[in-house]
C-alpha cells in the first residue's frame, strides 16, 4: 500500500513467528482492520509458529473517550447516549 494513513493505533504482534511478517504483510493486516472494525484479534499460524495480532491502542484512550462521552451527555437537549460495543 502506497499511502499510509494515521491510525490512532498500531499493530500488535505477538508470537514465535512474528518475523515472518512482512512489512507488505502488517500493511495488510491494517487494511484488514480498517475494513473489519469489529474484528478484535487475528491469529495467523506461520512455519516459525503462532502470532496474534491486534490494535494496540494509546494509553489514554479510556480517558478520552470518557471525557467526549461526559461532554455529549451535558450538551443541551441530549438526555441520554449509549454505545454499542461488537462482541
Amino acid at each position: 500500500m502506497a499511502d499510509r494513513i494515521p491510525h490512532s493505533w498500531q499493530l500488535l504482534m505477538v508470537g514465535p513467528g512474528v518475523h515472518r511478517l512482512t512489512p507488505e504483510l502488517c500493511d495488510q493486516l491494517v487494511h484488514l482492520f480498517d475494513l473489519s472494525p469489529q474484528t478484535r484479534l487475528i491469529d495467523i499460524e506461520t512455519d516459525q509458529g503462532g502470532v496474534s495480532v491486534s490494535r494496540d491502542w494509546p494509553n489514554d484512550r479510556i480517558e478520552r473517550v470518557a471525557a467526549i462521552e461526559a461532554e455529549i451527555e451535558a450538551s443541551p437537549g441530549i438526555i441520554r447516549m449509549t454505545m454499542f460495543q461488537v462482541t
